[in-house]
């Protein structure tokens, strides 16, 4: 993903003649899967999400991971030293109970208090025993909160104007969610071809510097192996930003 996006970055698209940018432009490579809510409560437990399908998920601050599927049934969790375990919404152990209460007040509140990003947008169809991608980590700026799911994907959710974009590096694109929710789907390599507005490459710029967070916090967990990076902490809960425009600084 640094290799794509630094690649778009030095190609200066933004440079380039304004009429070609719609040739940028390429529905068919929409993500497959994006967070489409949030909500922060790392001042206590963690930060829970949902994705476009319906999934939900809870990154807890003791760096354990509870992942309730999108048939609202089947968990999985995955533990501090990436020990896997798959149990049910109907049976799963005991010490898993105040978890398992904690993500289903997260799933009800999303529900209830949250609007769905990129609810128009039609995801790509993907083989139903491709693994459910999980949070893998998170970190907030002044500007935006920053996602990073395990399939590679990462979305970035700017606090000021609440635009989004989803970097896809199996796609090779980026989707971009404007201030009226709009969504667009651009190919890399169209991209540095027939280049794109300044709006969408000051965000592609931001996301490269992003990617360069993300490799540093990666290097920093491998050199303390068993300990991992704990969420950063905020003192309010706070949600994607679409609650009463909240802007989540």
């Amino acid at each position: 993903m640094m290799k794509q996006l630094l690649q778009v970055v030095e190609s200066k698209p933004c440079e380039k003649n304004p009429k070609q940018f719609d040739e940028s432009e390429d529905p068919a490579a929409v993500p497959f899967l994006w967070v489409s809510k949030w909500v922060d409560y790392s001042d206590k437990y963690g930060l829970g999400y949902q994705l476009n399908d319906g999934s939900v998920g809870v990154l807890f601050n003791d760096s354990t991971r509870l992942i309730l599927h999108q048939n609202q049934e089947n968990l999985e969790y995955i533990d501090r030293e990436w020990n896997e375990a798959y149990p049910t919404m109907t049976n799963y152990p005991e010490s898993l109970k105040k978890k398992v209460t904690l993500l289903t007040y997260f799933r009800s509140y999303m529900t209830e208090h949250l609007l769905k990003t990129g609810a128009a947008m039609t995801p790509r169809e993907s083989d139903d025993m491709v693994r459910l991608p999980y949070l893998n980590s998170w970190f907030r700026t002044r500007s935006a909160i920053v996602l990073h799911l395990s399939n590679g994907t990462m979305q970035i959710n700017f606090f000021n104007d609440h635009t989004k974009i989803i970097v896809c590096p199996l796609m090779g694109a980026v989707t971009y969610i404007d201030e009226k929710r709009d969504f667009r789907t651009y190919r890399f390599q169209l991209i540095k071809k027939y280049g794109c507005s300044r709006d969408l490459y000051s965000r592609i710029k931001y996301g490269r510097s992003m990617v360069e967070r993300l490799i540093s916090i990666k290097s920093h967990t491998a050199s303390h192996q068993k300990k991992k990076i704990a969420p950063s902490v905020t003192k309010e809960p706070c949600t994607n930003g679409e609650v009463e425009e909240q802007n989540c600084k």
